[in-house]
């Protein structure tokens, strides 16, 4: 790579001197683009609006070259200088070098060698002086890319913690609030697992900008890692401010991102900790506005100020993740199956697994109290493959033994489903429990399949080339699309158990529930109703021609062995109303 040529300043002590050097150097010094001040004066106009690499400067006298040593040393220290006089001794040499000279040179030494000697000189300085430069630029690169995040350029985490310590320190000096933000963005890994990585980059780089924008200039955002960003507002007046900026960073992440002709929204949990009420150390306050992020995000975002109660739930959190894990690895978990009856036969015709957790101390543990933990931790993967592999372990050993034979449906969960290997999952499971495909019922939410229609619709178009059935479980609650739902290869519909209770008390629960049986006939799917408590709402499902039924009117979920019996026909569901119906 060829270096542009080094910038020279030439400076004459008064207006009349330095012609000859100034032509000579034109003339002579190809290395070198030479721009002439006619006074010391112009150079340091000159001096302050560009860039040199090396000053002359041409006095007449000694009083002159220490002049403008002096004033060109203090004003840009970091430009070489060299002085050229008509004269010089070795003692007014050393006297120039202390003012700021780099070097001393005189017109007899110059003209006896034809400006090589200057040019030597310069040529030394000036590539010294740029080394001395590039060093510092890489130092400061280096600072940069040590303190600062790769991709959006904002402070890392370790420069949070820097500037957090410090503006803590300042607090109590001088005692005044701050507030952290810990943000944690919605959807960002849908959209990242979606669209790709890179519009994932750009959507951070996006975000950055953005909260900085709501910022102050005393303020500080910085990418703490992933998806999560954390703010310093330093000197905040109160909560209430410290609210009004939040509020101004959801209202700005909430507005449209078009990010490579995708139309994209993002939105956000924040927890907010304040100092000194929270904490007075780094550690403290980011852990608080942490536990708060995640009280935000079981409430479905927005922002939420840290609570000290919040810390006591978010240990049992912990604990209960701690447990989840050991318990998955123990094999602890059991599972209770609830009969699926059909209505006009009255017999069972599918069975659903529901998983409980068998805790050593707690005793029995139900869905509701470990799944969201499951779901959020990852750990509902392998929970669901023992759940699945167990559901399909025991019908295939009911039928060895000469029970009835019957289908055994088992949940899968929106995350469990959308991280994509359900079906080699599935394929796995039968293959190793020896489980014919026509006895595994898979029940999916609304909200699992229409978060990405065109995924679902192929996943669940494979797992019926299996030979698999699919419900959707609680229809009704979701937002199902109704042109998707015709094209999605499902089998049952199961009317949300919401709808079924309120069907003898609200005339709109019971218009609800007769169109999805008629919508169900019509889409030539099996209606199923969930939650059915009493002999009445039984009767209203029967007229519309409600195909199955499921609830406490005909059993709870029991474990294996009451099932086996029922199976067996050796134990009669509690409903007997079906068959005297019949």
């Amino acid at each position: 790579m060829t270096l542009p040529r080094a910038r020279l300043l030439l400076v004459s002590a008064s207006a009349e001197g330095g012609s000859h050097l100034h032509a000579s150097l034109l003339s002579r010094m190809s290395r070198f683009e030479v721009t002439r001040a006619q006074v010391p004066a112009e150079a340091v106009r000159l001096l302050a609006e560009h860039a040199y690499d090396g000053i002359v400067f041409e006095a007449d006298d000694l009083a002159a070259a220490r002049a403008g040593a002096k004033t060109f040393h203090h004003d840009f220290p970091d430009v070489p200088l060299v002085v050229v006089l008509a004269e010089c001794t070795p003692e007014v040499e050393t006297e120039l070098k202390r003012e700021g000279a780099r070097d001393v040179l005189t017109r007899i030494c110059l003209a006896c060698d034809s400006d090589s000697v200057l040019q030597r000189v310069l040529g030394h300085l000036v590539e010294n002086t740029r080394l001395v430069r590039e060093l510092e630029r890489a130092r400061q690169l280096g600072l940069h890319l040590a303190h600062h995040d790769t991709l959006t350029g904002l402070p890392n985490r370790q420069f949070f913690r820097t500037r957090l310590r410090e503006a803590l320190a300042r607090a109590r000096r001088h005692p005044r609030p701050l507030a952290v933000f810990f943000i944690d963005l919605d959807r960002f890994k849908k959209i990242n697992d979606t669209l790709g990585h890179n519009i994932g980059d750009l959507l951070l780089i996006e975000v950055g900008r953005r909260i900085r924008k709501c910022l102050r200039e005393t303020d500080m955002v910085a990418r703490r890692g992933g998806d999560e960003f954390t703010v310093i507002l330093d000197g905040v007046a109160n909560g209430k401010a410290a609210a009004m900026a939040a509020r101004k960073i959801m209202e700005a992440l909430s507005a449209p991102m078009v990010l490579d002709g995708n139309n994209l929204r993002v939105g956000a949990s924040i927890g907010i900790s304040l100092a000194p009420t929270d904490g007075h150390d780094v550690e403290t306050l980011v852990k608080c506005a942490d536990i708060a992020m995640y009280r935000a995000k079981a409430r479905g975002g927005g922002f939420e100020f840290f609570l000290p109660e919040m810390g006591q739930r978010t240990v049992q959190w912990i604990d209960l993740e701690n447990d989840l894990r050991q318990a998955i690895a123990r094999k602890e978990f059991v599972l209770h199956y609830q009969p699926i009856v059909h209505v006009e036969r009255g017999n069972v015709s599918c069975l659903e697994a529901l998983v409980r957790w068998q805790h050593p101390e707690r005793g029995l543990i139900f869905p509701d109290e470990f799944i969201g933990m499951a779901e959020e931790t990852g750990l509902i993967t392998e929970l669901g493959e023992q759940v699945l592999f167990e559901a399909c372990r025991q019908n295939k050993a009911w039928q060895n033994t000469g029970c009835s034979i019957v289908p055994i449906a088992v949940n899968f969960s929106a995350k469990q489903f959308q991280m994509g290997k359900s079906v080699d999952m599935v394929r796995s499971v039968l293959a190793d429990t020896g489980l014919s495909p026509e006895f595994l019922d898979v029940e999916l939410t609304e909200s699992a399949i229409m978060s990405d229609p065109s995924f679902a619709t192929e996943t669940l178009r494979r797992m019926r080339d299996l030979g698999l059935r699919i419900a959707i479980d609680d229809f009704g609650t979701g937002h199902s699309s109704l042109a998707y739902l015709k094209r999605f290869p499902i089998t049952k519909l199961k009317i949300d158990k919401a709808f079924v209770g309120g069907l003898m008390r609200d005339p709109k629960d019971a218009a609800i529930t007769r169109a999805i049986i008629s919508m169900a006939h019509n889409l030539q799917l099996t209606a199923v109703a969930e939650g059915v408590e009493t002999k009445e709402q039984l009767e209203f499902l029967r007229h519309p021609g409600c195909d199955e039924v499921q609830g406490y009117l005909l059993s709870r979920p029991q474990p294996p062995e009451p099932i086996e019996r029922l199976l067996r026909g050796e134990s009669p569901l509690t409903a007997a109303p079906m068959a005297a119906n019949n």
